[in-house]
């Protein structure tokens, strides 16, 4: 199974060259629509492109993603993560879809923190 990943614009180029060796196709928000997309235009996106959307806006997802379908929408706090640790970031990834399944993740809210955190222990 091929999982769609749209990336918010802040989520550098390393992690997605990170995401596509690891088999993922991956989209970044700032190639689609250039800068400043609004939030509800990136789930719509990802609703009409089966796409998880990830990102490290968590303020404004976690409430706005109840008011739309989408295919998912994964959040992490820290912005430097996906620079810093590319490989632990995309494996958690990984781990989070093959234990949801790509279907299940749809309208959901996932926080990679936590789970980040538990497979780095």
């Amino acid at each position: 199974m091929t999982v769609r990943l749209l990336l918010d614009e802040h989520v550098g180029r390393v992690f997605e060259r990170v995401l596509r060796e690891r088999g993922f196709d991956t989209a970044q928000a700032k190639d689609e629509f250039g800068e400043r997309t609004t939030d509800a235009d990136l789930l719509q996106w990802c609703r009409d492109h089966d796409a998880v959307l990830l990102s490290n806006n968590a303020r404004d997802f976690r409430l706005l993603h109840e008011d739309y379908d989408h295919a998912g929408v994964f959040l992490f706090r820290d912005q430097r993560l996906p620079d810093e640790d590319p490989e632990g970031l995309a494996h958690t990834v990984a781990v989070v879809l093959e234990q949801y399944g790509g279907d299940e993740v749809t309208n959901e809210l996932v926080d990679l923190d936590e789970w980040y955190e538990w497979l780095q222990e």
